[in-house]
């Protein structure tokens, strides 16, 4: 078959060349095509689940509403764990599927939303769980809302306005765009119309909350009244009664172009609408209508004050803010000036992240984003505000592009660097580039390949793949052919049958070694969890890759040779063959002479090599530098917010002191739709960094190789800038703690382990208290561990609650309901929505709130007016003075709400207060005279498999992740006790799993290359002569490592693969040659000696286009390539020492056993 085929490609050449030439094209338009991605997502199937429940603790919400939904979905088919946080208000599930094909997103989605559906134990009313768009991978693109300012320097807009513009349209715009599953917004207040009821105005009209609140509900509402018929004409009736008509303000002014108008007409559409709540008649009094203004702070007042007090325009509590420090300006490469030269600082703002749906490509989505953002900035498009404008800040393009370039780089240094080295070697410009010229077609190839079957190309997958591996068979080819044309083999045969009889000595040499190289990438396609979500594509790429080169080498290559070798003339090697083969030939002959000196060598060399493997650490995978720092800071529990957004202002000033930063966007606090699980003592802040080329330098104090080759000036590093920032806010703000990650490793992580930061250590077990006591231990034992940092317990206990327990006794007493006193307590103080101010599409709540002094502490809260409403007195009509409460007559406020003419104060009318229908309760829980109505309680609840737990969150750095995790272990392994368990979590359990994985999926592949061996050679010698090849790679894999302090991941773990697979073809053929000789009768030293000669040129071209086809990734510091940087150091060290081992004990070896008879197929192989 091969030989057929390579038969025809010489019989047709414009053929093979014009179907190369289709098969360049369909490559470039795959490679332009191909969706790129700068990591792949390693996250399995996970759904988020989240449950609002306005005002509940987190005792309530765990208990009402989590438990509930951890039993709804426990059992689900291809669960992995669930994990939840109850917080105050807010209920959080996160459920993560097996790995595994089966186990999509999309089936994962449907199953939980069939579950919803049978919830077994109800919710409480108004609680209703939603699915969370959120995805590890999915924020691709980050935007703010501008808005313009006046000539005094303030915003023209509300953040009201802003608000309601995100939320009501920008959302609706961008969910429209393909492959966006949703927006989540961050800062800015959403809109509320707040009515301020005095209750000393309510008693004296002797009106209830109850009374006002019905009287809103049912004055703004709109109803069907059927049709009237008119002739042949049906009108549909509606009665309208809704404030402002309905309408929305907003479509008044989208086509103004001044800001200024336009901001005022919407003041004006809010004045209106004030006005129509305040008239809003509630009862009457002595056939004198008793209006909304009569009931509210300040009473009936000008209307200079209408608007500022007593019916506001306010907001919803707010959940967070959210700040922006920008550049005004470029700074030139290398310049000092940090933001607080050439920035500002925007402290109150509207953010939006938008959110691509998981499996999605992101460069089309980001193309459509981008496009959709033209069109809302646009002029002329009329959906904004006037001068309101979309600014971005972050956009995934930024990365892609790096990443991107870092691989095209590193690609054309390869392909450059593989013909220098052909050309050195063969001293043929033209043998070079026929090898040359198959690099770029095998990975259009492969790019052809993934874009067919719609799989995306990401760093790992493009950038390890390395080029002198994929060109070996093309290299073995033309070597071949050139040698033979060039030792004047068969000069009476045309061109065609040379070329032929030269490449059917090598065909089946040429399929087996590819084979061999598939079946050492086994255990990449095996691989199964994160690291088979991450390496997988890589294998497929590499397939792919050798598949096309194979092809190419068997049709084209040929092709090439047969034009372009037509007219060469025999010449004889160059004089580096000559020199290098020389040498090799003599120090092989002193090897075979002590050979027992040379075997103990080289086994002293793998035994002490053996010793560097404890040495060399081990973690997961080397982190993949995003260009940007992802903080974290976590103050006290109970901390309100506007003390977290004074530590972020702190925090953003610090930040805006370093050259090395961009701009800085933090977010305090939580969302307003609870995607995201975090109180008022968190603050995540987004740090893009400027390019490394432009960092300012600083001096090298000490002096090193580094500073003789490259100068004492030097750019600080990374890791660098965050110890400095990290004491400075240890120094600056105390009492907060902070974590440092990046964006996108940060949401993987947490996808992962289910907490935020890169790794955490979990002790579960039944009480919080006693959780909080274990993890206070276990984090003073790990702060004192070498390398060990960001080191926080994520504490649950440090909420203080004012808890109010309704007295059943005291109510029955008085007639009082416990929702008559609970209704004073949501609606009160928590402004309970009553009505809702309908603009047009847009819902806006309409509140019932009482003062701010009349709800800012305990006191005042217990003083709070219950109504006795079964034992209100009504006069008759016509009496001329006011009824209170108790019946007895009171003379009626003045208009103009001055009190100076009322009588009986508050504390003297029968009304009930709220401490009078309340108990403290005591340390027990229980009703307490003695006891206290403030009481310390859990800020969150953390559950894992239906059982609670704590988590201590740690990074690491300085140090490898395993031996940290171990010595962590080692010290902490007696501080937890039955029933209480601990597990470290994050990317060290990722690690573990992949170790386990490995630990059997390697010798399989292995297993599996030695039954080929034997097929190849029926010898088990041989096999294991040519199977001493991997340890010797692998002594170069491990030196490389040591030396170039990089840590042992699962990234170097398939740079040793690769290894084991080209050790063994290269000793596949050396030992085939051998075997060949000596069947032709040549001695045993003859037969080595030659043997090993003719594969000087060969064996030295492979090794070192293999090792400079990685060189320029192993050396690389770029953005995007930490990832492959493991992989390359391993594959170079290992061929570097290829080049002065193996060539020596391979040969060493077969003297042990040579002088038998070789199988006549022995050398069958050999070229």
């Amino acid at each position: 078959m091969i030989r057929k085929l390579i038969a025809w490609s010489l019989e047709n050449p414009i053929i093979v060349i014009l179907l190369a030439f289709a098969f360049a094209g369909i490559g470039v338009y795959s490679y332009l095509n191909v969706n790129v991605e700068a990591y792949p997502d390693p996250a399995p199937a996970i759904v988020e689940v989240y449950a609002q429940f306005p005002g509940a603790s987190a005792e309530e919400v765990e208990r009402q509403v989590t438990i509930p939904l951890e039993v709804t979905f426990a059992g689900m088919p291809g669960l992995k764990f669930i994990h939840s946080k109850s917080l105050f208000g807010l209920s959080d599930l996160k459920m993560n599927w097996n790995y595994g094909s089966q186990w999509t997103y999309e089936a994962a989605r449907q199953e939980v939303i069939n579950r919803i559906a049978t919830i077994s134990q109800p919710l409480p009313p108004g609680v209703q769980p939603t699915i969370s768009p959120e995805s590890p991978t999915g924020e691709i693109y980050r935007y703010v809302l501008t808005s313009p300012k006046n000539s005094a320097g303030n915003p023209i807009y509300t953040l009201n306005d802003l608000k309601a513009m995100e939320d009501w349209t920008m959302e609706r715009e961008f969910r429209a765009v393909p492959r966006v599953v949703d927006l989540t917004s961050y800062g800015g207040t959403i809109r509320r119309y707040e009515v301020q009821a005095d209750p000393d105005r309510l008693r004296r009209y002797g009106i209830t909350l109850s009374q006002l609140q019905n009287a809103i509900q049912n004055s703004n509402a709109t109803v069907g009244g059927d049709y009237v018929n008119q002739g042949q004409v049906a009108l549909t009736v509606r009665s309208v009664g809704l404030f402002g008509g309905g309408m929305d303000p907003v479509n008044k002014v989208l086509g103004l172009k001044d800001p200024n108008q336009a901001a005022a007409i919407l003041r004006n559409e809010e004045y209106r609408r004030i006005c129509d709540i305040r008239s809003l008649v509630v009862a009457s009094v002595n056939n004198q209508p008793v209006r909304v203004e009569d009931l509210v702070v300040g009473g009936r007042v000008s209307p200079g004050l209408i608007g500022l007090q007593g019916v506001v325009v306010s907001n919803q509590t707010r959940l967070g803010q959210m700040g922006y420090w920008k550049a005004d300006r470029k700074r030139e490469p290398g310049s000092e000036e940090t933001l607080l030269e050439v920035g500002h600082d925007e402290p109150d703002m509207v953010q939006c992240i938008v959110l691509m749906r998981k499996g999605e490509q992101t460069l089309p989505a980001l193309k459509d984003v981008k496009k959709k953002v033209e069109e809302i900035n646009d002029p002329e498009s009329g959906r904004r505000l006037p001068g309101v404008f979309i600014e971005p800040y972050y956009d995934r393009t930024d990365l892609l592009s790096v990443t991107t370039e870092t691989v095209s780089e590193n690609m054309i240094m390869g392909v450059l660097l593989v013909v220098v080295i052909l050309f050195m070697f063969v001293s043929n410009i033209k043998t070079a580039l026929i090898v040359a010229v198959n690099i770029p077609l095998a990975l259009l190839f492969a790019f052809s390949m993934l874009f067919l079957r719609d799989k995306s190309a990401n760093l790992l997958s493009i950038g390890a793949v390395d080029f002198g591996i994929i060109v070996d068979s093309s290299v073995i080819m033309v070597e071949n052919i050139y040698r033979n044309l060039a030792s004047g083999n068969y000069p009476d045969l045309p061109i065609k049958d040379r070329i032929l009889k030269f490449v059917t000595e090598i065909d089946n040499a040429l399929l087996f070694s590819t084979l061999i190289m598939v079946c050492a990438f086994v255990p990449l396609f095996t691989m199964s969890g994160a690291e088979g979500e991450l390496f997988r594509p890589m294998a497929q790429t590499y397939a792919f890759s050798l598949a096309g080169a194979l092809l190419l080498t068997l049709t084209l290559t040929p092709v090439l040779c047969m034009i372009f070798f037509k007219n060469l003339k025999p010449v004889r090697e160059n004089f580096l063959v000559r020199f290098l083969k020389a040498r090799y030939i003599f120090q092989l002959k002193l090897c075979l002479k002590y050979r027992w000196m040379t075997l103990f060598l080289m086994t002293s060399l793998i035994v002490y090599t053996a010793t560097l493997i404890p040495h060399l650490g081990h973690e997961f995978m080397p982190e993949l530098e995003e260009g940007n720092l992802w903080i974290r800071s976590t103050g006290p529990l109970n901390q309100t917010l506007e003390r977290n957004i004074q530590i972020a202002k702190q925090a953003r000033l610090i930040i805006a002191s370093y050259p090395e930063v961009e701009s800085i966007v933090t977010q305090s606090g939580r969302p307003d739709d609870g995607t995201d699980i975090e109180g008022y003592e968190n603050t995540e802040y987004f740090v893009p960094m400027r390019p490394r080329k432009d960092w300012p330098k600083i001096i090298e104090e000490t002096s090193t190789w580094k500073t003789i080759l490259y100068g004492p000036m030097r750019a600080r590093t990374k890791d660098e800038v965050i110890r400095s920032m990290n004491e400075e806010f240890s120094r600056k703000i105390p009492g907060v703690v902070w974590n440092f990650s990046q964006n996108i490793r940060d949401n993987v992580m947490e996808a992962l382990s289910g907490f935020k930061g890169d790794n955490s250590v979990k002790i579960i077990g039944p009480d919080i208290v006693q959780l909080e006591s274990l993890a206070e231990k276990v984090k003073n034992v790990l702060r004192d561990i070498p390398g060990m940092e960001d080191v926080g317990v994520i504490h649950e206990m440090g909420q203080s609650h004012l808890e109010f327990r309704v007295d059943p006794e005291k109510c029955q007493r008085w007639g009082v309901m416990t929702a008559d006193v609970n209704n004073v307590v949501s609606s009160a103080l928590g402004a309970k929505a009553m009505s809702s101010m309908v603009e047009g599409e847009k819902l806006f709540d309409i509140s019932i709130r009482w003062p701010l002094n009349l709800r800012n502490n305990e006191s005042s809260i217990l003083d709070i007016p219950v109504d006795i409403v079964n034992n209100q007195v009504v006069l008759p009509q016509g009496s001329s003075f006011t009824p209170s409460a108790s019946g007895h007559a009171l003379p009626p406020p003045s208009v103009t709400g001055s009190l100076a003419n009322t009588a009986n104060p508050l504390s003297n009318s029968p009304r009930l207060r709220l401490r009078e229908l309340v108990s403290p309760v005591g340390p027990d829980g229980a009703p307490d005279p003695n006891g206290q109505f403030e009481r310390a309680g859990a800020a969150a609840i953390f559950r894992e498999q239906g059982k609670r737990l704590i988590a201590i969150k740690f990074s690491v750095r300085g140090r490898d992740l395993g031996s940290v995790v171990e010595e962590a272990q080692q010290k902490t392994k007696d501080l937890i006790q039955s029933p209480y368990r601990m597990v470290w979590a994050g990317e060290f359990e990722q690690m573990e799993d992949a170790q386990r994985r490995l630990l059997w999926i390697v010798p399989f592949s292995l297993i599996l290359i030695f039954i080929f061996l034997y097929m190849a050679f029926r010898s088990f010698l041989d096999a294991i002569v040519i199977f001493s090849n991997v340890f010797d790679v692998a002594v170069g894999g491990i030196w490389a490592l040591y030396l170039t302090g990089t840590t042992f991941s699962v990234s170097a773990a398939v740079g040793f693969i690769s290894l084991f697979g080209i050790a063994i073809m290269e000793g596949l053929l050396m030992i085939s040659y051998f075997n060949a000789l000596r069947l032709q009768g040549l001695p045993l030293q003859e037969a080595i000696v030659q043997g090993a000669g003719k594969r000087v040129r060969p064996v030295m071209i492979t090794a070192m286009t293999a090792i400079l086809g990685l060189l320029p990734a192993a050396l690389s510091t770029k953005i995007g390539a930490q990832t492959a940087k493991p992989l390359a150091i391993v594959v170079v060290g290992g061929m570097i020492l290829t080049l002065f081992v193996d060539r020596y004990l391979m040969p060493v070896l077969y003297t042990f056993y040579g002088n038998r008879a070789p199988n006549k197929y022995a050398g069958g192989l050999a070229h």
